[in-house]
């Protein structure tokens, strides 16, 4: 009886060993190819508005679409942080800065924040819970870069 189960529980860990982890390996390859991608998506797009100082609604399209198009749903949110400069009581000014919701036109000085974050679960997060029960946390960073 014993035998059995010996025999039961080596085929299982030779599946969970020959299959299961090349398959997690290269689920998490693509994985990591995807944050870099989105990361280079993001870099483009605010170095595009550091230069321009402008975002056209074409352009702002094409980043939305670009985020998503790695293989995991990208909710993608972008800020602008207006700079006023305000005079203090020694006769000197101090740079302050406001939100503001106008993200078509940009000012010298202004922040682009742009902080894109995964909607749904990707392959690897999905495949290492499943084999490992492992919970990987969802993509999300934010980059930022000030308008020249």
């Amino acid at each position: 009886m014993s035998d059995i189960l010996s025999k039961f529980l080596g085929v299982i860990l030779a599946f969970i060993l020959l299959a299961g982890a090349p398959i997690t390996i290269h689920t998490l390859s693509s994985d990591l190819t995807m944050k870099r991608g989105v990361m280079n998506e993001m870099t483009n797009f605010i170095d595009k508005v550091t230069d321009t100082g402008k975002i056209a609604d074409v352009e702002l399209a094409d980043f939305y679409l670009a985020s998503s198009s790695y293989g995991v749903a990208m909710d993608v949110e972008i800020k602008r942080y207006v700079r006023v400069i305000n005079p203090d009581g020694a006769g000197g000014t101090y740079t302050t800065y406001t939100r503001s919701d106008n993200i078509s036109s940009w000012n010298q000085g202004d922040i682009i924040q742009v902080t894109v974050k995964a909607i749904d679960w990707s392959s690897s997060q999905r495949i290492t819970w499943q084999l490992l029960r492992i919970t990987q946390p969802k993509f999300e960073t934010t980059l930022a870069g000030m308008v020249r």
